[in-house]
């Protein structure tokens, strides 16, 4: 059974909407994704990834699509100036 991280769509006509998906790589499109990972709004540009579940899916052996990779360092990046943020505001809020 071959594993693939990939989008899967679940938006409406001009409204579309994407779930990250473990989904076994001959399912369809719409087929049932084995775990489903996080969301992304492309309109928006805003997605959500349970990182910890999509790590373990790459250390089961699991391939990622070429789109996937691309919008995981975005939400990597998004992760980590969060991270900085609110690192910065409870060390100045806790030197007053």
């Amino acid at each position: 059974m071959a594993v693939v991280i990939r989008l899967q769509s679940v938006g409406k006509k001009n409204r579309p909407m994407f779930r990250i998906v473990a989904i076994e790589k001959s399912a369809a499109a719409k087929g049932k994704p084995i775990e489903v990972l996080g969301i992304y709004d492309p309109i928006k540009k805003t997605g959500q990834l349970n990182f910890e579940k999509y790590e373990s899916w790459i250390k089961k052996g699991a391939q990622v699509s070429d789109t996937m990779k691309s919008l995981y360092k975005k939400l990597l990046k998004k992760k980590n100036v969060e991270k900085e943020i609110v690192t910065s505001i409870s060390s100045s809020s806790s030197s007053s």
